[in-house]
């Protein structure tokens, strides 16, 4: 409109007299158009009327829906979606803890897989790779922080590794089990220090071994050894002992001890026992000298040679590899700068000596004197080469040897002489030694020499050779065959420091046959009956034949010919049995000058 006034301003006057009649034109013009428009655009007034009122309609629903939206649905919403984002937290937070695990699997597999292993490496041996892996696991968890699962890693690792000192101490106490395998066992088990003293371990103490109260681990670890391989040793002496204690139990159960026990015991044995002692008992020596000599080389070598090797700490250990190891570069050298040098140990050798020789001593003492004369000489050849073959290494027990087999050969003598057939009777053994039912003619000399019996002769045959006339009394010289036997066997090793003893024995056996032979002539010498000259002339050629010829010649063959010693020279060696034997010899010259 004011468009329309400005536009009134700008004509003039008769321009303005005629905008009225425009106007009117304008008015009727458009009229006639708006009457032609209706007739003919009805349908589509008709039809734009009713589009109107249904867009009213429309809007005045969606007016009605979008309030009931704002007030209702939309707060409703707002509660779901804050309870949806709740429920969902603590799933999210799994999935994303999954998603991590995901993603450093391999990891996590590795790590649970060092248990594993660390076993497989502990069974197969390979005990330097199961270190390796443990002392990574320990370095893990003693880290600030570490998650809960390194703990419960380490916890099985430290089972695994408590399942190799097993091993390693099981090496230790296993039989047949060598230098290089010990060395290696010995220096794993320092590396884990096995045997050192924690806040929650007792301290230890080895009276009379060590220059202080408190045992140190290498100490401690040096008793284990000894320990293990002793336990080997009894187990390798086990079968040999048994087999010897199964043949002497019965003998040795029923026999008291002391000086005699030896005879009672070896008179109950057969000679096929006492060679199945012999053998057992060479057999016993030999397992005992091996595993002795092993043990007291192993121990030399293992712990008291450690000092000098410990003077370059920063050279590569010298613990054996693992076949791992020697499968890998030689040019990578494995080095141990967690492995402490083994401190110096006091030698355990004093005591371990005599523990070593109480395996040994003790059975010989016991089971030499039940063996005859001639399964000794091998025994004892046996006995020197082991005696001598330990002084290389410091053990020399020659000494005791020498006082074991000379206690041994006394015994077999004694015994030798007890076992001595009665040569000179031939109806009552063991009971006397001559038979009070026959003339001495009929036995005690040979048919040839009954009229004219054999005096003794002045010159002495040498101490080997037994004198010719004694095979003219065939009982005296089947007993002088016995008592040789047993010369002959003791001739192949006799000690010289029983000699003395060994005569004395000698001595009384022969006191005892003179005595029984006294006792049975006597008779036939002093009384005077039918046909008692021969009787009595062959009672003396006897008695003259054993106590001038027999008697001196065994002494002879005892002194000379195994010991090389004239029998001039022994003095007072028969001690009791001389002159018990010279008082026999005496009581006879009575008997045959009364």
């Amino acid at each position: 409109m004011d468009q329309y006034e400005a536009y009134l301003t700008t004509l003039s006057l008769p321009a303005l007299l005629d905008e009225p009649g425009a106007l009117q034109t304008q008015a009727h013009h458009l009229t006639s158009s708006l009457t032609s428009l209706t007739h003919t655009s009805y349908p589509t007034f008709l039809s734009l009327h009713q589009t109107t009122s249904a867009l009213s309609n429309s809007l005045s629903s969606f007016s009605s829906s979008l309030s009931d939206l704002i007030s209702t649905s939309l707060p409703a919403l707002q509660e779901a979606t804050a309870a949806w984002n709740t429920r969902t937290t603590d799933v999210l937070r799994e999935r994303s803890k999954a998603r991590l695990v995901l993603d450093q699997h391999d990891k996590i597999k590795d790590l649970l897989d060092i248990p594993i292993f660390i076993d497989s490496c502990v069974r197969n041996g390979y005990f330097q790779e199961a270190l390796a892996l443990s002392n990574h696991v320990s370095a893990m968890a003693s880290r600030p922080g570490a998650p809960p699962i390194i703990a419960s890693v380490h916890a099985e690792v430290e089972a695994a590794i408590a399942q190799m000192l097993i091993v390693l101490l099981g090496t230790l106490n296993e039989p047949g089990r060598k230098l290089p395998a010990l060395w290696k066992a010995v220096n794993f088990l320092r590396k884990m220090e096995a045997f050192g003293r924690g806040k929650d371990k007792p301290q230890h103490v080895i009276p009379g071994c060590l220059a202080s109260d408190e045992a140190s681990s290498e100490e401690l670890l040096a008793l284990a050894f000894l320990s293990g391989r002793l336990a080997c040793l009894a187990t390798a002496l086990e079968p040999a002992a048994r087999d010897i204690h199964r043949l002497t139990h019965s003998t040795a159960a029923s026999s008291p001890t002391g000086d005699e026990s030896p005879v009672i015991n070896t008179s109950q044995l057969s000679e096929r026992d006492k060679e199945d002692i012999a053998r057992y008992l060479k057999k016993y020596i030999d397992v005992w000298r091996e595993g002795a000599y092993d043990i007291l080389t192993q121990y030399s070598t293992i712990f008291l040679e450690q000092q000098p090797q410990q003077s370059h700490p920063t050279s590569p250990t010298q613990l054996p590899r693992s076949p791992t190891h020697q499968r890998r570069s030689s040019t990578q050298p494995i080095s141990s700068p967690q492995l402490s040098p083994p401190t110096a140990v006091p030698s355990l050798l004093p005591l371990l000596s005599p523990h070593l020789l109480s395996h040994l001593l003790p059975l010989l003492k016991s089971t030499l004197p039940l063996l005859s004369l001639p399964l000794l000489p091998s025994l004892l050849t046996q006995l020197t080469y082991c005696a001598t073959a330990f002084t290389r290494v410091g053990l020399d027990f020659r000494g005791l040897i020498g006082s074991l087999v000379s206690t041994a050969v006394a015994s077999a003598v004694r015994q030798g002489l007890y076992d001595i057939e009665p040569l000179l009777s031939h109806e009552k053994p063991k009971v006397s030694r001559f038979s009070s039912e026959k003339k001495p003619s009929e036995w005690l000399v040979t048919v040839s020499a009954m009229e004219s019996p054999p005096a003794p002769a002045q010159a002495q045959t040498p101490s080997h050779i037994p004198p010719q006339m004694l095979a003219a009394y065939p009982p005296l010289a089947r007993y002088t065959n016995a008592l040789l036997g047993v010369l002959n066997a003791l001739r192949l090793f006799a000690p010289l420091g029983i000699m003395h003893e060994l005569v004395g024995l000698f001595d009384a056996a022969l006191r005892t046959a003179g005595e029984e032979l006294v006792e049975y002539l006597r008779g036939f010498v002093e009384n005077g009956k039918e046909d008692g000259d021969r009787e009595s002339r062959v009672s003396r050629a006897v008695g003259e034949a054993y106590f001038k010829v027999l008697v001196p010649f065994v002494r002879r063959a005892l002194a000379e010919g195994v010991y090389g010693v004239e029998i001039a020279k022994l003095g007072e060696a028969g001690g009791e049995g001389e002159e018990t034997l010279r008082s026999v010899g005496e009581e006879w010259e009575k008997v045959i000058t009364a």
